[in-house]
C-alpha cells in the first residue's frame, strides 16, 4: 500500500479538456470558403449558358448549310434562301445571321451566325455580355454521283436499302438509259430519241421488275432500286409508248401541284420534273440483255411525244446519293457534306 501510494503521488496528473477554435478565426475562414464556392457555381452557370448557346447555334448553322447546299451549283439564290429559312426554324433569328454566301464556283455555301449572350453572375466582376460566333460550310462532294436510289444517306455505304417510291414524284431515278456517248452541257436543252445507239439517244431499262405496268410506275414514281456506277442493268425491249407517255405525264401533272412555278434553272428539290437518268453503254445491245451503268445524268423534263423526250441538262444534288471524285460528272452530284 505504501508503494502504491508513492507511485501515485509521483506520476503527473493530466487534465483532458475539449479543444475549441477561437470564434474570431473560424467565421472569416468559413465565409471565404462559401464565397469561393458560390463564385465557382455562379461562373460555372454562366459558362454552361454560353456553351449551350454555342452548341445550338452550331447545330442550326450546320443544318442550314446542308439544306442550302442541295440547290448547288445551279441555284445559288435558292440555296441562300433555304439556308436562312432552316437556320431561323432552328432557333436563330434573322438578325443573328451575319452572312450567308455561296463560293464563286457555286460548289459550297457558308453561313456565319453571331449572338450576344449576357452574363448573369459574372456581372459582379464587371462582365456584362459575351459575343458568340459560329460558322459552317457545306457543299456537294467533288466529282459525279456513284450511287443513287438509297432510302437515306447512311444506307449509301451499304447499298442495301432502296428508297420507298410509292407516290408520283417520290423518287428521281427513272428507267431511261441515256447513251454514254451523249455530251453533257449544263443548261442545254436537248431532244433525246428512243431506240437508236449514239449521242442524244436512249432506251428503256427494267428497274425493279419488267413489264408495262412496272415501267409506268417506275417513270411516274421513280424506281425503288439502289444503282451504282459499274452495275449491270437489264433492259426493257420495245418502245412501249403508252406506259412511257402515261408515266411522264403523271410527273408533269404532279409538278403543277408541287412546284407550279418551277423552271429548269430554279425549282424545288422535290419537283417531279427532275429526273435522274442512268448513263449506259448501249453498244452491241439487242433484245433483253444487260447494259453497264457509266454515270448518272440529272435532267429537267420539258415534254414527251412518241419516243422523244425533251429535257434540259441540269446540275443538281441527287437525294440520298453518294458522290465520288472518280465518277464521271453528268450533272448529278452527291449528298452534301460539311467541310468546316
Amino acid at each position: 500500500m505504501l508503494l502504491h501510494s508513492s507511485l501515485s503521488s509521483a506520476l503527473p496528473v493530466r487534465s483532458y479538456t475539449s479543444r475549441q477554435w477561437p470564434t474570431g478565426q473560424v467565421l472569416p475562414l468559413v465565409a471565404g470558403i462559401i464565397a469561393v464556392l458560390l463564385g465557382s457555381i455562379a461562373l460555372g452557370t454562366d459558362i454552361f449558358v454560353h456553351y449551350y448557346n454555342w452548341v445550338q447555334m452550331q447545330k442550326a448553322a450546320d443544318s442550314a448549310v446542308l439544306a442550302g447546299a442541295n440547290y448547288l451549283p445551279d441555284d445559288p439564290a435558292r440555296s441562300i434562301a433555304t439556308a436562312q429559312t432552316f437556320a431561323e426554324s432552328n432557333g436563330v433569328t434573322a438578325a443573328e445571321i451575319t452572312s450567308t454566301t455561296v463560293a464563286v464556283n457555286d460548289l459550297s455555301i457558308t453561313m456565319v451566325v453571331q449572338r450576344t449572350v449576357p452574363y448573369y453572375f459574372a456581372k459582379v466582376l464587371g462582365m456584362s455580355n459575351a459575343t458568340l460566333q459560329v460558322s459552317a460550310t457545306a457543299g456537294p462532294p467533288p466529282g459525279g454521283t456513284s450511287t443513287v436510289g438509297c432510302s437515306s444517306f447512311s444506307c449509301v455505304q451499304s447499298g442495301t436499302t432502296p428508297a420507298s417510291c410509292n407516290n408520283i414524284g417520290d423518287c428521281q431515278l427513272v428507267p431511261i438509259g441515256l447513251d454514254h456517248n451523249t455530251v453533257y452541257v449544263n443548261g442545254e436543252q436537248i431532244t433525246l430519241q428512243q431506240g437508236q445507239v449514239g449521242p442524244g439517244n436512249w432506251d428503256l431499262l427494267a428497274l425493279n421488275g419488267v413489264g408495262g405496268n412496272n415501267l409506268r410506275n417506275n417513270i411516274a414514281n421513280g424506281a425503288s432500286q439502289v444503282v451504282s456506277v459499274g452495275d449491270w442493268i437489264l433492259t426493257e425491249p420495245g418502245k412501249k409508248v403508252g406506259p412511257v407517255d402515261q408515266g411522264i405525264q403523271d410527273r408533269i401533272d404532279q409538278a403543277q401541284s408541287v412546284d407550279p412555278n418551277g423552271t429548269f434553272s430554279s425549282h424545288a428539290g422535290n419537283n417531279p420534273r427532275v429526273m435522274v437518268l442512268p448513263v449506259v453503254d448501249w453498244e452491241h445491245q439487242n433484245g433483253r440483255k444487260n447494259v453497264q451503268v457509266d454515270a448518272f445524268a440529272t435532267v429537267w423534263l420539258d415534254s414527251y411525244s412518241s419516243g422523244q423526250v425533251t429535257v434540259h441538262f441540269i446540275s443538281q444534288v441527287i437525294a440520298n446519293s453518294f458522290g465520288d471524285p472518280n465518277a464521271p460528272n453528268f450533272g448529278g452530284v452527291g449528298h452534301p457534306v460539311l467541310s468546316q
